[in-house]
Parts: structure tokens; sequence; C-alpha cells
């Protein structure tokens, strides 16, 4: 019991210290290859103190064993996790679909412009529309030079039809 005490206490205090220095680093989509380096790196670490252990405190070498294991997965998930919390505050993105189209539309928070794609087939995608996108409360106003299209309560208005509204899916990451 008290092996399981142990691994769950490092358990914990590895999550903190990934996550604090993940969040420090705040990492981008641009850097995601490095998780090819900081899982191993974990990983590695773990066994080089189970190494130095296995000299001095030989009942400690399993935990971190165990723990290198546990670290690993922990880098992954929380890198990710990262990731996916840099993109959330730079972007907000909905899609729907139209016949055989999909059409997907982004918001860059930083600049609070947009931009609108669609897509006839997976994997491949189009871009065509671009505009500013201004906040009013829970509404969200799409303009361009020569149109003006509203998103209100995850539907989308004045999309090709005055009258017509089409309704959103958020696209979570």
């Amino acid at each position: 019991m008290k092996f399981w005490i142990r691994i769950i206490l490092l358990t914990i205090f590895d999550f903190a210290i990934i996550w604090l220095w993940v969040k420090k680093i705040n990492p981008d989509p641009s850097i995601s290859i490095g998780v090819l380096i900081f899982v191993p790196l974990v990983v590695i670490l773990n066994l080089i103190i189970a190494l130095i252990l296995y000299f001095k405190k030989r009942e400690f070498v399993t935990l971190f064993l165990f723990n290198s294991i546990i670290a690993g997965v922990l880098m992954f998930y929380l890198f990710g996790k990262g990731i996916d919390r840099y993109q959330n505050e730079r972007f907000e993105s909905w899609s729907f679909k139209l016949q055989n189209t999909k059409y997907v539309i982004t918001h860059s928070k930083l600049d609070d412009t947009f931009s609108m794609s669609e897509s006839n087939t997976p994997g491949s995608s189009t871009g065509f529309l671009d505009g500013k996108l201004i906040e009013k409360g829970n509404e969200y106003y799409l303009t361009t030079d020569t149109t003006e299209f509203i998103i209100k309560k995850r539907y989308l208005y004045k999309f090709r039809n005055e009258s017509y509204s089409i309704k959103l899916t958020k696209i979570e990451r």
C-alpha cells in the first residue's frame, strides 16, 4: 500500500511540475513536434533517477521505473492540452453544411477578423471570404466591403438569403 501512495504523490507532483512548465512555455502548434523530444526526456530523466537510487536507496527504484511511464503519459497529454489552450486563446470556429459543401468560419480573437472556407472533399478547403468581426454582447457581426453576416445563439443569419438562418456547430479543441 505504501508503494501506491508514493506513486500517487509522485504523479501529483509530476502533474504540477509538467503543467506549470507547459503553461510557462505556452506551446503553439508549430512546436508540436517537440512532444517527440519532451516525452522521452521525462522518461529518461526518471530512469536516470532510478539508476542513481539503485546505488543509494533501492526501495525507490521500482517507484521511479513506474513513474517513468506515468510521467511520459502525463507529458504527452499535458503538452497536447497546452497546444489546445494556446489555440483556444487565439481562435474559435464554427462549421455548417449546405448540400455537399462544408463551411468553416474561423474567428481570430487577437485581431478580431474572420475567415470563411468551404470544402467539398475531406482534407482540402478553399478560403473565399475574409473580413472584420465585431462582437456585441452574444452576437458576432461578420463584415466585409459588400456583406454582413450575424452569428447569434449558434445560428448564422444573412448567408445567401436575408431571412435564412443556418445552425452552426461550434468546433471544440
